[in-house]
């Protein structure tokens, strides 16, 4: 099975809802994955095909334009890389 790369690119973030967008388009997500955190993490452990890997670029600068929502879901990108491996890997660059 092909591993799939996603790139965010933080730069192009002005809102949590960009990042959605992003994140709804890239893993076919719903909107209701969005509710908590808890809800994106199962969606993000339970429906995204994987391999996959990805990676936030200019994380700082998504950071600037949306606040503590950023480190939120940083921290749980990096709990669903620790919980699915190698099928899920996630990299951040400042």
């Amino acid at each position: 099975m092909k591993k799939v790369k996603v790139i965010i690119d933080g730069k192009a973030i002005g809102s949590v809802e960009d990042l959605q967008r992003i994140l709804q388009a890239e893993f076919s997500l719903q909107l209701a994955h969005f509710e908590s955190m808890d809800t994106l993490w199962e969606a993000l452990v339970w429906h995204v095909p994987v391999p996959v890997t990805l990676e936030w670029n200019h994380f700082s600068d998504s950071r600037a334009s949306i606040g503590p929502y950023a480190d939120q879901l940083m921290n749980l990108l990096y709990e669903v890389d620790e919980q699915l491996e190698e099928l899920f890997r996630f990299t951040v660059k400042l």
